[in-house]
């Protein structure tokens, strides 16, 4: 309860107290000095007539407006809050409050979550408030029924839209699973060596592509079993993987090449000297998240693909410009309007860097809660939402309301 709200009920419970005992004393010749005044002019309490969006709004992500009466001109007096019924104590949040009228409120949407919020706006000089019941959309949710041991690595999205994750317990290897929101369904076998697929793909005729952190391709057989090494290079260690609309897979990692793997099998390399540490095809180019040497913060390159050739990668965004820190970029993928999310060790984890180089940091209020504790380390687009596992093993839905770039390895 606000400090607001309670010093209003110490008044009103004051104000009836008082009445109580005039009353009770009426009959005496002894009177007592009463607080009340009934003179005491209050303004019209606030009254809340829609809310907008109608009937639900993204919790920690969207603005809301509020429509009514009675509110203010003046910032400064008035108190917009989110209340979630619950027992033993209602969960209360305040508001941000972006702009006022009289008759409209413009607030950020708490990080709180269910589907009857209510909605109470008090203004300075009131007795009492508005209030509405709204529904607000948890954005950022954990997915796929881990148990407390259970660690996310890699992640895919399918042709039939279903989400695939390897996973790992206890620092042991136990596949790859098929994902549903409160549970999991074994695909692919455990396999002995490194742990963890860090990168997973869906390919053309249903195949899976896994890399694990050495210099091998493997590849599980449509409709799941146990991994096999499909194609392996002569040295580096391979890191990320995506596909082009020809269906060639480009990977990166370290050895100073850039991989292309046609889809007859043939290798063809490119040199690129720094490290990658993602990439993902969008529109006609390689995007490459990438450790430069003798730069602390790592960078995003662009370079066109023609004619099955990688041309000169040219600087897309830097690190350095997010003013909220972060040194290393652990994920990328996009959106179909082009916006990048980028998984960063930044104080945010997860920034969406508009086209431009324009920075927004949407999933703030997430981290302040916990849902987001940690940078998103690899992503997968289906519809409307995008799922993430981060570097401290959760996987995550975030509900966008976006369609994602297109994947073509399953097209």
């Amino acid at each position: 309860m606000t400090k607001r709200t309670v010093e209003t009920l110490i008044a009103l419970t004051a104000i009836i107290a008082v009445v109580g005992v005039t009353l009770n004393i009426s009959g005496c010749s002894k009177t007592t000095p009463s607080l009340y005044n009934a003179n005491e002019k209050y303004l019209p309490d606030p009254v809340v007539d829609s809310v907008s969006p109608a009937g639900s709004a993204l919790a920690g992500i969207d603005t809301v407006t509020i429509y009514g009466r009675n509110f203010s001109a003046s910032a400064d007096s008035v108190l917009v809050f989110f209340v979630k019924p619950g027992v033993p104590n209602n969960t209360v949040f305040r508001a941000t409050v972006f702009s006022v009228t009289p008759t409209r409120l413009s607030v950020q949407a708490p990080a709180l979550f269910g589907d009857t919020i209510y909605v109470q706006v008090t203004v300075h000089g009131t007795l009492k408030y508005g209030t509405a019941a709204y529904k607000l959309i948890d954005a950022v949710s954990e997915y796929g029924g881990f148990a407390a041991n259970q660690v996310a690595y890699g992640v895919s999205g399918s042709a039939e839209a279903e989400l695939y994750s390897a996973m790992s317990s206890n620092n042991v290897d136990r596949g790859i699973f098929k994902m549903a929101p409160t549970s999991n369904t074994s695909y692919a076998g455990p396999t002995t060596g490194l742990v963890g697929w860090n990168a997973l793909k869906f390919g053309p005729g249903g195949y899976l592509y896994a890399i694990r952190g050495n210099r091998a391709i493997y590849r599980v057989n449509p409709g799941g079993g146990t991994p096999q090494i499909w194609k392996s290079a002569a040295s580096g260690v391979f890191v990320d993987m995506d596909f082009d609309p020809s269906h060639n897979l480009w990977v990166g990692g370290t050895g100073g090449k850039i991989f292309m793997v046609d889809p007859n099998g043939n290798f063809k390399s490119f040199m690129f000297t720094p490290g990658v540490k993602a990439l993902r095809y969008f529109n006609g180019s390689l995007y490459i998240a990438a450790s430069m040497a003798g730069v602390a913060t790592m960078q995003v390159l662009k370079a066109p693909i023609m004619n099955d050739s990688l041309g000169t990668p040219e600087p897309y965004f830097d690190l350095s410009n997010d003013p909220s820190g972060g040194t290393n970029i652990y994920a990328i993928t996009f959106s179909a309007a082009g916006d990048m999310y980028v998984g960063t060790d930044s104080s945010d984890y997860l920034i969406v860097v508009h086209p431009g180089g324009i920075i927004e940091r949407p999933y703030s209020l997430f981290v302040a809660t916990g849902a987001l504790s940690s940078p998103c380390r690899s992503f997968a687009w289906i519809g409307t939402n995008l799922y993430a596992s981060t570097l401290s093993g959760k996987l995550l839905q975030f509900v966008v309301r976006k369609e994602g770039a297109p994947y073509y390895g399953i097209q």
